[in-house]
């Protein structure tokens, strides 16, 4: 006796069905015609800012103009980015002789990037319209289909997204808004996706992944942050004041790369705090520090790193210094917006999560490799039987191609002479 399906359930299966359907569809479309519908939902983005950043400002009761520059703004350009560079990006690659080794004779090789069919995105509260639409909109760009499930609160932004990428020709099939409620999520996952891009809290995303390990479904996971702030003793002190109130002022404070560190050497720390103080600004708790590699150890000793940021007016040192914190994103003498440049990949390791969104590196995420190799001539040595002197031609072989200095030489006199025995062996079975 089958069990009968829950209504949600059922529901998720037919959203399921016709994404697939127009996956198939727009996959086999050209990639120009996918990225002149991405030119198009750029334009109705721009025609609309307005609506669509009010939508978002509602959320978390927000000024507009905030979310103009905060959300609008870089996902078109995100989307101009996609129009520009998705086609190189995603070109198939071929491979022909130079390089190939030598027991290859006679094949080539084609990589190509696949789309990876379904993808479903659970968007933030935070940034309810930028961040969710830009990962939608690179999965659709690599030609996917897309469930967007919103955060609580936020599925009237979605719903408007939605609209206005149906306005500029999209297909309605290819981006479905589920509910908000993490059921929503849980019954997508269980119908079957393909690839998961999940941005929130790591508590969530520790849920999130448990339920794809029972299909191994793929994941890219933007989880929480513990941004350090490094102010080395040679900084602009007053810059620093500055980009501290930007940095815990925009967005109400709640951006997941928002300073919650103050790493600061101690023979400043007093005057750095008297500007704070002077300037009523309550910032993140201060930790001062005998050096610079002290300050480096203590930004690297917390569980999290998605971002940190480095102020000091020595650009070289503070580039150096970068180079040996462990997180996804490095600023210097700045804090958030550069890491909204649509070129630039971003993710988190550690507790932060893994996997990349944006860029180059995010729109490979949203494909797989796949090879094609075609042998177009000559033999095949690997289908024949083993001959009695192959483990001497083959030892041979490695040692005259990868071995070192005067042994190679000696090495290639006896693959020859393992050749022609080989070649002697062959003529005399025909």
């Amino acid at each position: 006796m089958h069990a009968v399906a829950k209504p949600q359930t059922t529901r998720s299966y037919l959203a399921h069905e016709v994404a697939r359907q127009a996956q198939s569809r727009w996959s086999s479309q050209p990639i120009a015609q996918r990225l002149l519908i991405i030119r198009k939902i750029r334009h109705a983005l721009a025609a609309d800012a307005e609506r669509l950043a009010e939508a978002a400002a509602a959320v978390s009761n927000r000024p507009v103009a905030e979310k103009l520059v905060s959300e609008i703004l870089p996902l078109a350009d995100a989307c101009r980015w996609l129009e520009k560079n998705a086609t190189r990006v995603l070109q198939s690659r071929s491979f022909g002789s130079r390089g190939r080794p030598f027991w290859m004779q006679g094949v080539s090789f084609t990589v190509e990037r696949m789309p990876v069919g379904l993808v479903l995105v659970i968007g933030p509260g935070n940034y309810p319209l930028f961040l969710p639409a830009v990962h939608a909109l690179h999965a659709l760009a690599v030609g996917n289909s897309v469930l967007l499930k919103p955060a609580p609160g936020t599925r009237d932004v979605a719903l408007q997204f939605a609209k206005v990428t149906q306005n500029a020709g999209l297909d309605p099939g290819l981006l479905t808004v589920l509910p908000e409620g993490a059921e929503a999520a849980h019954h997508a996952i269980d119908a079957g996706v393909d690839k998961v891009i999940f941005t929130g809290s790591s508590e969530n995303g520790r849920d999130v992944l448990v339920r794809l390990a029972d299909t191994d479904t793929p994941s890219v996971m933007e989880l929480s942050g513990k941004d350090a702030v490094l102010v080395f003793a040679d900084a602009d002190l007053d810059l620093v004041v500055r980009a501290l109130r930007f940095g815990i002022s925009l967005n109400g404070g709640e951006t997941c790369i928002a300073p919650r560190r103050l790493i600061v050497i101690e023979s400043v720390a007093d005057s750095l705090q008297q500007r704070l103080n002077a300037a009523q600004l309550s910032a993140p708790t201060m930790e001062s520090v005998p050096s610079e590699t002290i300050a480096l150890e203590v930004a690297n000793a917390s569980e999290f790193a998605l971002g940190a940021s480095i102020f000091s007016r020595d650009v070289a040192k503070a580039q150096a210094a970068a180079q040996r914190i462990k997180t996804g994103f490095v600023l210097i003498n700045d804090l958030i917006a550069p890491t909204a440049d649509p070129r630039m990949p971003f993710g988190g390791v550690k507790a932060s999560g893994f996997g990349t969104t944006r860029g180059e590196e995010g729109l490979l995420e949203l494909t797989f490799p796949h090879v094609v190799a075609v042998r177009r001539r000559g033999r095949h040595p690997h289908l024949e039987e083993p001959g009695a002197n192959d483990a001497q031609l083959f030892s041979s072989y490695l040692q005259a191609v990868h071995g070192e200095g005067l042994q190679r030489f000696g090495a290639a006199r006896s693959l020859m002479r393992a050749l022609l025995d080989r070649i002697k062996s062959t003529k005399g079975t025909r």
